[in-house]
């Protein structure tokens, strides 16, 4: 019986076995990206690192990227490859709707295509070699067998054994195809198991890094002093290796959460060493390793260790800047946080950036003062307050939009001609909220103050409790009266109290304590206080 088993095992064993069905899906018919932030971004210092080709900006930032395909089920087994997804995917996060069939596993494919990881998967096979005389120019091709990979690579030509670029001559070898699993882009592979066979239209859905946006203002104030033109733009920047075109845009406002699970797919790139056999010396020539019909090219100097391969994705500078100012970006809800969504859709090409207009207010009614802190026991210089630029974010003010956080540009007209009076930043306000610009210091106008008296009251809960009392002058040598907004720095100090003062203080639209005195042309006022806090 126990052989009979056996007989059956091995004969069940020995029977024909189903070749599993491979489906190509090349990309993407449609694509929708919504892009996300965590915090306010600086559009400047954005581009600069940009140009530093050791940040690493295609693994930084947030998008959804949801795609549109149709794929040619068959029935039984097979493996689905979705090619042409972001070169940032974070493949844990993919999602495939639409498709009715067993999901069985799937894989993430990301071997880089470069010289190196050429020769290594030829390991084998047939290539060709073209070699260059440089006293003649004259070139000779030959077929030639690789056999071994890169780190010393060896081919056999005419039955002979001869180590790559160590003839004399100038070495060339050509490949006729990619190898199988070798890409410059990653494949999102999937095995299902389906019970019959037909086209479906499916939604491939997940999260991939290399994309980030900003938002930025330009203020130009109006003739009445009063009020300004407020123009927001919204910066979108791809620094990963994938485009995507035609493609419906949005951009999320608000803080949002991330843990460290979303971490794009890294690509691992084959260095070869040109190191002749068997003498380890080099020629000193250049090599170049092509393959035929592909975009990808490396070229080889003999001196150096590693290949340098002209992949796009590794590279992170901007190779583009966009500007466009259509039609008005739409502002949603998406929870707690803001989405805006472009007018239309745009292309979001690799290594790109483009700007589109989401603001335009004409009449924004602000306040104009000037504002400085002052801290206890700070007396060492006299200060120059800032220019403060107070807007309140209500439609009544000429605002009323949930506001992202960004850079603003100021600019005045004088004698006819506009003039960049300073930049500002301020982070995400909603409706309702005040906006604070500060434009940089004033001129002719100056803070001096003096810590009249410091003492200590008491210690509780590993607090100090202090009470200080200081003297503020502040002189105006301008030709006209101004306001000034002086701020205790102690006030966000735990038990702030103000003991008294000389002029009467007022709460200020950002929530803190300040005195506000008018100071005549060419005049000074001096304000003292004493305050309580535990420090």
């Amino acid at each position: 019986m126990r052989c009979l088993m056996l007989a059956a095992a091995l004969a069940a064993l020995a029977g024909p076995v189903l070749a599993q069905v491979e489906v190509i899906s090349p990309g993407s018919e449609r694509t929708a990206v919504v892009i996300y932030r965590d915090r306010p971004v600086d559009t400047a210092a954005l581009l600069e690192r940009s140009n530093q080709p050791w940040e690493r900006l295609d693994q930084e930032g947030l998008a959804l990227i949801v795609e549109t395909r149709t794929i040619d089920l068959p029935a039984g087994e097979a493996v689905i490859r979705l090619r042409g997804v972001a070169t940032g995917i974070v493949p844990q996060t993919a999602t495939l709707d639409g498709l009715p069939a067993q999901v069985l596993e799937r894989n993430t494919d990301f071997d880089l295509l470069s010289p190196g990881s050429l020769l290594q998967r030829s390991v084998g096979e047939v290539v060709r070699v073209v070699r260059t005389n440089p006293a003649t120019g004259e070139q000779v091709e030959k077929a030639a067998i690789v056999r071994s990979g890169p780190m010393g690579t060896v081919l056999e030509i005419d039955g002979r054994l001869e180590a790559l670029n160590c003839s004399g001559l100038t070495d060339r070898i050509l490949f006729d195809r990619v190898p199988e699993g070798l890409s410059d882009q990653p494949v999102l592979s999937i095995r299902t198991r389906a019970e019959t066979a037909g086209r479906h239209t499916v939604t491939l859905a997940y999260l991939a890094t290399g994309l980030q946006w900003s938002a930025d203002y330009v203020a130009r104030l109006n003739p009445d002093g009063r009020s300004l033109a407020l123009t927001g733009w919204i910066t979108l920047a791809n620094f990963g290796g994938t485009g995507f075109a035609d493609s419906p845009v949005q951009v999320v406002a608000g803080n949002l959460n991330r843990d460290g699970d979303t971490v794009p797919v890294e690509a691992v790139e084959v260095a070869r060493a040109p190191v002749c056999w068997p003498l380890d010396t080099t020629t000193g020539a250049p090599e170049d390793v092509v393959v035929t019909g592909s975009r990808v090219r490396g070229v080889v100097y003999a001196a150096s260790p590693v290949i340098q391969a002209s992949r796009g994705d590794l590279l992170t500078d901007i190779d583009e800047v966009v500007v466009t100012g259509s039609r008005t970006v739409r502002l949603g809800e998406l929870g707690d946080y803001k989405i805006y969504t472009l007018p239309e859709p745009t292309d979001v090409n690799a290594r790109q950036t483009k700007q589109v207009q989401f603001l335009e207010q004409a009449d924004v009614r602000f306040t104009r003062t000037y504002a400085t802190m002052v801290l206890a026991g700070d007396d060492d210089e006299v200060v120059q307050p800032g220019l403060l630029l107070r807007l309140i974010n209500e439609e009544e003010m000429g605002l009323g939009l949930p506001l992202p956080g960004g850079g603003v540009s100021l600019m005045e007209t004088q004698a006819g001609r506009t003039v960049f009076a300073g930049q500002a930043r301020f982070e995400d306000k909603g409706v309702g909220l005040p906006v604070e610009l500060f434009f940089g210091e004033a001129m002719d106008l100056t803070v001096e103050q003096e810590t009249v008296a410091e003492e200590t009251l008491g210690r509780r809960d590993d607090y100090e409790r202090m009470r200080a009392s200081l003297a503020i002058t502040v002189r105006n040598d301008k030709p006209q009266p101004v306001e000034i907004e002086i701020r205790p720095g102690e006030s966000n100090h735990r038990g702030f109290r103000i003991v008294r003062s000389s002029a009467r203080s007022v709460i200020a639209p950002g929530g803190y304590p300040i005195w506000r005195l008018r100071i005549p042309a060419g005049g000074s006022q001096i304000l003292t206080y004493t305050i309580e806090y535990e420090n």
